[in-house]
């Protein structure tokens, strides 16, 4: 098995380029997190657009299969799903096309209900978090609840959420759960890590556009 040093080395290598420092930080945790014997291992990665949340998950896909360990990618809603398949190059479905069946009841009648996990070492990517809330879904649970529920009924799965919170919030909702850490960790028995990326680094920055964006956001944040 490699140790963490040589997953990190592995990981930078099919970055594809030098990583900022924040970049770096993330690809070590990363490595720790895929190695983690923790239970419930969960890692939240929050990040501005243009920052290399995009980099980091084609780094993964790209680095999984050699190190034995499966991949599923989802979304909350088609759109999400389909940016996601596209820039991957691999299939992604939405959360509820993943983790939900169709049951057949006594009476006649179909209801939905979280189907059955049967991936092995596998890490679960979710993009676009920040839309998954805890309205109460099907059979009275929360989308959250149930994504969580299904991915660590699996064996030895693992959960990536990533976001930006200053993207949409989950519908009647401020704030989105799936990205706030301690949240989580209050609320399942999960061992969870978090990072935010800050530093822009895409091309777009050049054109003003995402330069505006950042600078807004930053004000923001100096008055929140």
């Amino acid at each position: 098995m490699l140790s963490r040093g040589e997953l990190y080395v592995k990981l930078v290598q099919s970055f594809g380029f030098e990583p900022t420092e924040g970049q770096s930080t993330v690809l070590y945790h990363i490595a720790a997190f895929l190695l983690s014997q923790k239970e419930n291992p969960t890692y939240i990665l929050r990040g501005y657009a243009g920052t290399g949340k995009t980099s980091l998950v084609k780094t993964l896909v790209r680095t999984l299969p050699s190190i034995g360990m499966r991949f599923v990618l989802m979304a909350p809603t088609g759109r999400a799903a389909k940016v996601l398949s596209s820039y991957t190059g691999q299939n992604a479905s939405t959360i509820l096309r993943r983790i939900y069946q169709t049951k057949a009841m006594p009476d006649g009648s179909f209801r939905m209900a979280r189907a059955e996990n049967k991936f092995v070492n596998a890490l679960f990517i979710v993009d676009e978090a920040s839309m998954i809330g805890e309205q109460r879904e099907f059979g009275g649970s929360s989308l959250l609840d149930d994504l969580l529920g299904y991915v660590f009924s699996g064996e030895n799965c693992r959960l990536l959420l990533i976001g930006d919170t200053a993207q949409l919030p989950p519908v009647e909702s401020q704030e989105s759960p799936a990205l706030d850490c301690e949240y989580l960790k209050s609320q399942f028995p999960i061992t969870t890590a978090t990072f935010e990326l800050t530093e822009v680094k895409r091309q777009a920055l050049e054109s003003g556009i995402l330069y505006n964006a950042t600078d807004i956001r930053q004000v923001l944040g100096q008055n929140l």
